[in-house]
């Protein structure tokens, strides 16, 4: 499963939410896609991590199927 709890911690980190980046990077469906931890492409996860400057450990993490969430 993709889990973009990283992204949302953040973007709080740095007072700022997920609606700062539309039209500037990521499209609305895309935000939507994101807020319901749904896939999108590799290269909108690199566009957020430029954005942000930062890993992407800190925008992602995946959780294999059957785990628990922490």
């Amino acid at each position: 499963m993709i889990d973009f709890s990283p992204l949302h911690k953040t973007l709080e980190e740095k007072n700022m939410v997920i609606s700062d980046m539309r039209d500037k990077i990521l499209h609305p469906k895309t935000i939507a896609a994101i807020n319901k931890n749904k896939d999108v492409n590799l290269s909108t996860i690199e566009k957020i991590c430029l954005f942000l400057d930062v890993p992407i450990e800190k925008v992602v993490r995946f959780i294999p199927d059957g785990s628990k969430q922490k």
